[in-house]
């Protein structure tokens, strides 16, 4: 992030167009505004978090990354050169038509953008990142001009206000990727300075070297696309007297197990916070000595 008055002064240079949409408020844009109806949610916390270099600790803070955008440039996180931050969502985010989240930063302007990987996971421990490409030709400087007609798949290329979508149908079909159950979200910053390349391995330019406040500032992730719905119990393994059970949850959810001898006896035994890094949670019975044992996992907030 840098001054906005420095940046303002740069707004009337001309730029080539790339075959990319364009920025929010041109023809053929794909920004999705802070205020779009399609909006179901917001990221509602962060699992983990590894600052870049640059950034001080005024700007280190990922409670501002949870919630709605706005259009306060200090309300982000600044991830600093090189950092990335790891979110989760109320639900699961799922693959629907078109978009399925929009992703937040701070610029002040069309052409001042400060980019990033995109990365989700259904697990949390694979991450898959969606394809990207950086058309600019050269390095930028620290208050150089990005078009965004020359970049698609990366965060960071509309103005404050406005998302960049991104589609999980886009990513490579994977076998520890459900599309229709993804937990984790991971943004990584990109050093600017062309050491970092796009999935057909050009170099990726932003504006380079920022301090203080360097690298991506996030100010919020959009849902449009969310699994709300059941989730599986995964195995029930019995040792002895004791009963290990393991289920799909969702961090920030909270689940109750319950226990009965029949089908119409059900008993709370257990209320516990769903895993907060991993998209599984798994449970472990005291001793019974009930021949038959039936169990029932209930997702009781949110």
């Amino acid at each position: 992030m840098k001054s906005p008055t420095l940046l303002l002064l740069f707004l009337v240079s001309p730029l080539h167009a790339g075959p990319y949409p364009g920025a929010a408020g041109t023809t053929g844009t794909d920004a999705i505004s802070k205020d779009d109806s399609r909006i179901v949610a917001w990221a509602a916390g962060h699992s983990a978090i590894t600052y870049g270099a640059d950034v001080d600790t005024t700007w280190q803070t990922p409670q501002k990354a949870v919630g709605p955008a706005s259009l306060d440039v200090y309300d982000i996180v600044c991830l600093g050169n090189g950092g990335r931050i790891t979110l989760y969502f109320p639900h699961p985010l799922r693959d629907g038509p078109g978009a399925d989240f929009a992703v937040f930063e701070n610029a002040i302007s069309n052409t001042f953008l400060e980019l990033a990987f995109v990365e989700v996971s259904s697990d949390g421990v694979n991450f898959h990142r969606f394809p990207s490409a950086s058309l600019t030709a050269s390095i930028v400087g620290a208050f150089g001009m990005v078009d965004p007609t020359n970049l698609s798949g990366l965060a960071g290329k509309h103005r404050q206000g406005f998302g960049t979508p991104f589609d999980l149908a886009s990513l490579p079909a994977a076998p520890t990727l459900d599309r229709t159950r993804v937990c984790f979200l991971r943004i990584i910053d990109i050093i600017g300075d062309g050491t970092a390349r796009d999935s057909a391995n050009r170099p990726i330019y932003d504006p380079t070297p920022t301090i203080g406040s360097g690298g991506f500032d996030l100010d919020a992730v959009a849902v449009l696309h969310q699994n709300d719905g059941p989730f599986a119990i995964l195995s029930q393994v019995r040792t002895g007297s004791v009963h290990s059970l393991t289920w799909q949850s969702n961090p920030g959810h909270v689940y109750q197990v319950e226990a009965g001898s029949r089908l119409d006896d059900f008993v709370p035994v257990a209320i516990l916070p769903a895993s907060p890094a991993t998209a599984t949670t798994t449970w472990t019975s005291p001793p019974t000595s009930s021949p038959r044992q039936f169990w029932r996992i209930r997702r009781i907030s949110p």
